[in-house]
């Protein structure tokens, strides 16, 4: 008997496992991508997404423990929603979203919750002799999109209304939460009301009793630094019942890892001097590279993938002018940095932010501690004591004064956010400038010498700050 020849097809496996012969790698391989999609500054990162083991590691814990709460915290652009993003992406899990402004109240959030579930229940029942029976919401049902039902033909019709036009309890939420397997994300967390942040910690034991029933149903609130302090401040018994989890600033290896991902995706080649250029003014913020890489892009006439076998070379002349874009580009939102966290609610004595921003800014150090800035303070006034001041120094790390400063534990030291910030706030108050009259064009050109001033300074406080954590 003839034997039958068996040739084989030398094959690869994607991520999903299935099996792509070599035409099919090809095509991948010539994937196009948009810009706008690999760096994205205004939205979570999905190409350029880089996960952070021992953060993911924690949250990933939390997520298997039915009935425990979580709370991501930590400095706005520090990649909280995208870490979060990427996880329900890989895991499929389904959220319903709520965002904060100032302001809400938690009865806003809960009605906002049960908007988007677009939870339905009978309201009246109309038979064929015209009879109608009123039910109430504990024979409500979920997931009725249509006001009106047909049942069994023309015999039976069945009028709904939407639940959120009822008196809604946690209760119900917890319950029509579970029941359609979504978890709820409440994202910026920190601009609840004071006084509403009690009745918030009522409301995650609810969906702790209620992880009962639905093992998934959690609340995951994304916050501010200090964010988990407060829920447990508020009441002492959800100590162990939430997951606080820290997001901190990315590592330098972590910012260079999205420019590096991004410059495969694109087919370009960003000189390294571009690159630590990039790492020093991001400052830890994973947004502020996005925003540098794609200016940088743009600039070089890169709006996608760069269709050739060798890869675009990005001119090291071009960061410059990319930078200025930046500067432009945010200038209105540096100003209203400037004008919030320097406003004045009660005046106190060598206590203005203004006048504590100027002390930190005179003694010329990369970071200062609180008796530098009462040293500095006592030069102009030699009364003072500053008993109150580490408040106040406080305040000008939280939300509530633009996060303009940075707290360093180990050192107990404060340093600015991002040189950005620190280079605008040296050329307003250097040059006295009020608010009314302040001109973008009159500062820019001091604002760019101060900020390449500051670009070395940055650097070094960046890498002394990650020593033990690289």
């Amino acid at each position: 008997m003839q034997k039958r020849r068996i040739y084989k097809v030398r094959t690869s496996r994607n991520v999903n496992g299935k099996e792509n012969n070599k035409d099919s790698l090809m095509k991948m391989a010539k994937r196009i991508y948009t810009l706008n999609e690999v760096f994205t500054p205004s939205r979570p990162a999905l190409l350029t997404y880089i996960e952070r083991q021992h953060v993911n590691k924690r949250f990933d814990r939390a997520l298997n423990t039915p009935g425990k709460q979580v709370i991501l915290y930590g400095y706005s652009g520090a990649g909280k929603t995208t870490m979060l993003t990427n996880k329900f992406r890989s895991d499929n899990i389904k959220s319903i979203t709520t965002r904060c402004v100032n302001g809400m109240t938690l009865n806003d959030l809960v009605i906002d919750a049960f908007n988007q579930l677009e939870v339905y229940y009978k309201d009246t029942s109309e038979g064929t002799e015209n009879k109608k029976n009123e039910n109430g919401l504990s024979v409500s049902y979920f997931g009725l999109k249509a006001s009106l039902n047909n049942e069994n033909g023309t015999s039976n019709i069945t009028t709904t209304r939407r639940a959120v036009e009822l008196p809604i309890t946690p209760q119900n939420l917890a319950k029509y939460m579970g029941t359609s397997g979504n978890c709820w994300v409440i994202e910026d967390f920190h601009k609840i009301e004071t006084n509403e942040k009690t009745l918030m910690a009522q409301i995650m034991k609810v969906f702790m009793d209620s992880s009962v029933e639905f093992p998934s149903l959690r609340i995951i609130a994304i916050g501010a630094v200090n964010t988990a302090r407060e829920v447990v401040q508020y009441d002492p018994e959800m100590r162990n019942r939430i997951s606080e989890i820290e997001v901190p600033l990315m590592s330098n290896d972590d910012l260079k890892s999205i420019i590096k991902v991004g410059q495969g995706h694109l087919n370009i080649n960003i000189p390294n001097s571009i690159v630590d250029k990039i790492v020093a003014y991001s400052s830890g913020l994973g947004a502020v590279t996005h925003q540098l890489a794609y200016l940088i892009c743009e600039v070089n006439k890169i709006s996608k993938t760069y269709n050739s076998p060798k890869a675009f070379e990005i001119d090291k002349l071009t960061f410059d002018e990319a930078l200025d874009e930046y500067l432009a580009e945010n200038s209105d939102s540096l100003k209203s940095v400037f004008e919030y966290s320097t406003r004045i609610i009660h005046k106190r004595k060598s206590e203005n932010p203004t006048e504590i921003i100027k002390a930190i800014l005179t003694t010329n150090k990369e970071s200062v501690t609180i008796g530098e800035i009462i040293e500095t303070i006592q030069l102009s006034d030699k009364k003072y004591k500053g008993n109150n001041l580490k408040k106040y120094v406080d305040e000008l790390t939280l939300p509530t004064r633009a996060e303009i400063l940075r707290y360093n534990e180990d050192s107990m030291s404060y340093y600015f956010s991002n040189p950005f910030i620190k280079a605008y706030f040296q050329c307003m108050l250097r040059n006295d400038v009020k608010k009314e009259i302040f001109s973008t064009k009159v500062l820019l050109k001091d604002f760019r010498e101060t900020l390449n001033k500051e670009l070395e300074v940055a650097r070094r406080i960046f890498i002394k700050d990650f020593e033990v954590y690289d």
